[in-house]
């Protein structure tokens, strides 16, 4: 409850930041939102997109890598579910300007599952810190075991290392307000529509085995003074029924609100909160309870139009997501103007 409200006040403290005295900013470094993707592995299967990125001029390259120590699970009713292990994911995104107003994106996401090597740091964490564990010191280090149970019986046993491409995912996105003769990338807002292909493996965690439908709207760059900036998204997906998992929500909503602070010409820091609604219909609150993360973040702006973004995210409504998962991004522009 009290972490819940913390997530709320957070919110509040965004709206403010975003309806107060705010003029239009310039995009690019400059945007609120970072792309980030952390949920547990029975959420990450579906087409859940990060948040839509500001346009370019021409083109963008962006290579990621977020690596999540998962330790959830319950038992209620017939229902059964344990998640120890931890999950590492690459994601190759190309974004393309397709006209004035319009741009395209394709991502490719490679999964893999495994014991890992931090379940004894993050144990001495909530140790140090005496946070709650869930009782991790009374199961074994490192071990990977995905298991989903009901009524049925077993649906679901990962327990040896998987990896593999997951989901394909297209979209595209249309400036709004935008001048089909101007030159220029903007702040306004966005609107984006998009589809998650079924190319990842079910029984593997790699994806949903059907296909998945998003569109959602991201406000303009909005600024408060010279040094911040803040924007929002919302968003509904159609996610495609599942039947090997819990009874599934088709729709699923989902929104992002997040702030930067320009530290210095090179750096920016970076704070923002995810939600979803829950993807299945369950007794067990890690899978019918809505997902809240908070991440921190530094951006640092390199040479030649490249970038770099380094991140850290909590689960704010406990175990509806990672313990904590670890994002670095490395993002290229070719063009000459960002």
């Amino acid at each position: 409850m009290i972490r819940r409200r913390q997530a709320l006040c957070l919110v509040g403290s965004l709206a403010v930041l975003a309806l107060g005295k705010t003029v239009r900013a310039e995009q690019s470094d400059d945007s609120a939102l970072m792309q980030v993707h952390s949920e547990h592995a029975l959420n990450a299967i579906f087409g859940l997109p990060g948040a839509a990125v500001r346009p370019v001029q021409s083109s963008e390259w962006q290579l990621s890598v977020e690596h999540g120590n998962q330790f959830i699970g319950s038992a209620a009713g017939d229902e059964i579910l344990f998640l120890d292990g931890e999950t590492s994911e690459v994601v190759l995104r190309y974004r393309q300007r397709l006209a004035a107003c319009w741009q395209g994106e394709l991502v490719l996401p490679f999964f893999q599952h495994s014991g890992g090597e931090f379940d004894r740091a993050i144990d001495d964490w909530h140790q140090f810190f005496g946070l709650p564990d869930a009782s991790r010191d009374e199961y074994p280090n490192h071990q990977l075991t995905y298991t989903y149970s009901d009524a049925a019986g077993e649906k679901l046993r990962v327990d040896s290392a998987q990896s593999g491409v997951g989901d394909i995912g297209v979209s595209v996105q249309r400036t709004l307000s935008c001048q089909a003769t101007a030159d220029t990338t903007g702040a306004e807002a966005i609107v984006r529509m998009g589809l998650e292909l079924p190319t990842g493996s079910v029984s593997e965690l790699r994806g949903n085995g059907q296909l998945d439908a998003y569109v959602d709207i991201q406000s303009a760059v909005l600024s408060n003074g010279g040094r911040w900036r803040g924007g929002a998204s919302i968003g509904v997906l159609y996610a495609g029924d599942n039947k090997r998992l819990a009874r599934q929500r088709n729709l699923v909503a989902f929104g992002t609100a997040g702030t930067q602070y320009r530290v210095s010409q090179r750096f920016r820091a970076m704070l923002q909160l995810d939600w979803h609604t829950p993807f299945y219909r369950s007794v067990l609150p890690e899978l019918n309870d809505p997902t809240v993360v908070l991440t921190a973040g530094l951006r640092y702006l390199l040479a030649d139009n490249q970038t770099l973004e380094l991140s850290i995210s909590e689960d704010v409504a406990v175990e509806t997501a990672p313990d904590i998962v670890a994002r670095l991004a490395w993002i290229y522009r070719p063009s000459r103007l960002r």
